[in-house]
């Protein structure tokens, strides 16, 4: 028997069925692609160039400015890590109970014997948020109107110039792409990389898991006002816990331009309470930050050198005068600007600016007067003895070898750092939808503090990062309806 080679498409056409899904699989976790999810088949028509893009006009200066307003955060300031524990539980040690038994009488008697130790359990819980680039349709991708298309256009600045670790190069990156203003999945990917930091940003200060959806698709984190809070109970008897509680106190409104000698009072008051509760702990050195509204801080510092300078002086009558320099007063004015600090007991005390904590108006509630804010103050504790994190965030790792493997075998999605990002398509049409399961986390809350209800009046409010807020301004369009020359040559027949 003579046996015959098979012919070379044949044994083309078979090498390329055995690589074929190694190939695909390759390339699906290069490129985050695989399996089908359904976009819902109406893609978008904003797109930078081409027919009816926002940047087509020809000649314009390739040099482009933006006047978005980035939102000032904590988030920045805290260390992130991974975890893959859905319900994390905490110990506390909260005291030792007193003796029992009396003192002994004779030398051989029993003596009182020592109280047993008391604890309790505290948890945080994760968050689920899921953002989406706009849908577009490939075959879109790239068109141009013509010639004078310009694609030479540079972005100046970044709105959001710091961010936390846990955004790293995913989707929450904010970082300005080189190709931002040429590429339009650039654009798309940083639009949505403004969405997820503008909602991560409210959250730290807004979350709360009573808000969480019915179907489980939308959960929020505990946010720093829960957690900074007084009525702890333990997370399994439900057991009160009140050395845990954070140090509260509330300002009742009051003005801090009206106010200011009570607001020092408060704030130093504040300190002074967990400074005392970390030193007869031993949790000292405690890394404290000050976290209020950049507004807020500006009308504090106004006033405080004044009154920091001046109060508990008592003088002997009223023949009496204090006579304090007023260049003494701008001088420490401008350098707790510049700085951003408070000074208070002597320390310097790091002020962080946060815009998205929320604020009250007259229009919301009664006591704030018209034209002024109410807002609250946090002394937060960042790290204790031995540089030890206490106030931090943590997210679901992903990259665990479970969901690591699925991707693998059935191209799902991708992993980016914290996030896990996944494509819809419909035919051509498709969308990148990305989600992220954070989880806020405060070890000692007896070592925060907070000041609620503070008013400041401003001569006029800064403008608001979020769209929604009532001082968000922008303007221009979203794209720019250029002459289609088909139309006119129809038009003409």
């Amino acid at each position: 028997m003579v046996l015959q080679a098979p012919r070379p498409e044949v044994a083309l056409e078979a090498l390329a069925d055995l690589l074929g899904p190694f190939i695909a699989q390759k390339q699906a976790v290069q490129y985050g692609i695989g399996v089908k999810h359904d976009a819902p088949g109406a893609p978008t028509n904003l797109y930078m160039h081409g027919p009816g893009g926002l940047l087509t006009f020809p000649g314009a200066d390739p040099v482009v400015f933006h006047t978005i307003m980035g939102a000032q955060s904590l988030l920045s300031n805290l260390p992130a890590n991974p975890s893959l524990y859905m319900n994390p539980t905490y110990y506390t040690i909260t005291g030792v109970q007193g003796d029992t038994g009396n003192e002994k009488d004779g030398v051989c008697a029993d003596a009182p014997v020592a109280g047993a130790k008391k604890a309790c359990l505290i948890t945080s819980v994760f968050g689920r948020y899921e953002r989406a680039t706009a849908e577009i349709e490939l075959n879109r991708l790239g068109q141009l109107v013509d010639r004078a298309d310009p694609m030479d256009l540079t972005l100046v600045g970044n709105p959001l110039a710091q961010q936390n670790p846990i955004f790293g190069a995913g989707p929450g990156n904010v970082a300005v792409p080189g190709d931002l203003l040429l590429i339009e999945v650039s654009q798309k990917f940083w639009d949505r990389a403004i969405s997820f930091h503008r909602l991560l940003s409210q959250q730290l200060w807004a979350g709360n898991p009573l808000n969480n959806s019915a179907g489980g698709g939308y959960r929020e984190m505990t946010s720093i006002p829960v957690l900074v809070n007084t009525g702890y109970q333990d997370a399994e008897t439900g057991q009160t816990c009140p050395s845990i509680d954070s140090y509260v106190r509330n300002f009742a409104y009051g003005r801090v331009d009206t106010n200011c000698d009570n607001m020092v009072a408060a704030i130093t008051d504040m300190y002074y309470q967990v400074k005392d509760r970390a030193f007869r702990s031993g949790m000292s050195p405690v890394r404290w930050v000050i976290v209020m509204r950049p507004q807020l801080f500006y009308a504090i510092t106004a006033c405080w050198p004044c009154s920091y300078l001046t109060t508990g002086c008592v003088l002997p009558n009223a023949n009496h005068e204090l006579t304090i320099d007023s260049a003494d007063q701008i001088r420490l004015r401008d350098e707790m600007r510049s700085g951003k600090y408070l000074l208070i007991d002597g320390e310097r005390v790091q002020v962080i600016l946060d815009d998205s904590i929320p604020e009250d108006t007259n229009t919301t509630n009664a006591n704030v007067p018209s034209g002024c804010f109410g807002t609250d103050i946090f002394l937060l504790p960042m790290s204790v003895v031995g540089g030890r994190s206490v106030l931090f965030l943590e997210y679901f790792q992903y990259s665990n070898p479970s969901l690591t493997d699925a991707i693998g075998n059935m191209v799902l999605g991708k992993i980016e750092g914290a996030f896990l990002t996944w494509i819809r398509q419909t035919n051509q049409c498709v969308q990148w939808q990305s989600k992220i399961e954070p989880r806020l986390v405060l070890r000692t809350p007896w070592l925060a503090a907070r000041l609620d209800d503070v008013v400041y009046c401003p001569i006029q409010h800064e403008r608001d990062a979020d769209p929604s807020g009532p001082y968000h301004v922008d303007g221009g369009r979203t794209y720019r309806p250029g002459p289609s020359y088909y139309n006119v040559w129809q038009a003409s027949r």
